[in-house]
């Protein structure tokens, strides 16, 4: 079930509850992600209070220069306007800039736009999807997030499309399927890795400030490294703690990544593997990225 409520969004399952909202500088704010709950009295204290800008961050714009990208959870990121983090995207415009800016537009709630180039989930009873449609401040380029809800699966998906409606090819050198941004850091990042014959050898990392990354580059997903991970709280077992899973619909190279900041949030990014990506998006093309399905459990593995 999906609902907007002023400036929030709010995609439930019947165990889970996804939450984000429109900033007033028109940015998607991540909220909750977890137990499925009521989301309106913890709305107000989950989001991200700035009042300036912390120590050496850098601020977000004049218009909002108490605002610190680096420093908040979001719904999507990009370099050139503050978040040093691992990015979603990475976009190399005609003057050679790779600074984006995407900010909300619109919303659709309703049952089409499917996928046209590649595999997607689907089931019964028919699934709800919502699609934000995001605008680069500067440039006629836009980002599409579609949000796939499977309520009695408790399965979230998440996809992400570019679109070049401007007069000039542009180049992607990076574009991600999901994000998941967390004020919490007191995770375990849980692979799947192996070889030929000894496949899905579970590795459980604890997540420490800096980056722990899954990747495969060998053009499959491979028995190597396996797209599908977890981030299981550090009390977790069979039949209790926090679990989150996921897994990347997508056979090629792929890349889960992992990374704890300076102010202890951390973020989970999955994809293709940006490591020798690029692609030529021609004015008047669309780019679709493959599908991460989500869930989460509060019972453990």
């Amino acid at each position: 079930m999906i609902n907007k409520i002023n400036n929030l969004f709010i995609l439930n399952t019947e165990n889970t509850s996804y939450i984000f909202r429109v900033t007033e500088a028109l940015l998607l704010e991540h909220i909750y992600y977890g137990k499925k709950i009521e989301a309106f009295p913890m709305t107000a204290a989950a989001k991200e209070k700035q009042e300036f800008p912390r120590g050496s961050t850098i601020s977000y714009s004049e218009e909002f220069n108490n605002l610190s990208l680096e420093d908040m959870c979001l719904e999507y990121s990009s370099y050139g306007k503050g978040d040093i983090r691992e990015p979603f995207v990475i976009c190399e415009y005609e003057d050679g800039s790779t600074t984006s800016d995407f900010v909300y537009k619109e919303y659709k709630i309703g049952h089409e736009d499917k996928c046209e180039t590649l595999p997607t989930s689907y089931g019964s009873p028919r699934e709800e999807r919502l699609k934000i449609t995001l605008k680069e401040k500067n440039r006629d380029v836009y980002m599409e997030l579609f949000y796939t809800v499977y309520p009695q699966n408790d399965v979230i998906t998440r996809r992400c499309n570019i679109i070049n409606q401007g007069e000039h090819d542009i180049n992607i050198h990076r574009i991600m399927s999901a994000q998941l941004d967390f004020d919490n850091k007191d995770f375990n990042f849980m692979t799947f890795s192996g070889a030929w014959a000894r496949e899905m050898e579970v590795k459980s990392m604890p997540c420490k400030t800096g980056v722990l990354t899954n990747s495969s580059f060998t053009g499959t997903s491979s028995s190597r490294h396996n797209p599908f991970v977890m981030l299981a709280s550090n009390n977790a077992n069979e039949d209790s703690g926090d679990v989150f899973g996921m897994n990347l619909v997508y056979s090629g190279n792929h890349y889960e990544t992992v990374e704890i900041n300076a102010y202890d949030k951390l973020r989970f990014l999955s994809g293709i593997n940006p490591r020798g990506f690029k692609w030529k998006l021609f004015k008047g093309k669309t780019f679709e990225t493959p599908e991460a399905v989500l869930t989460y459990s509060k019972d453990g593995f």
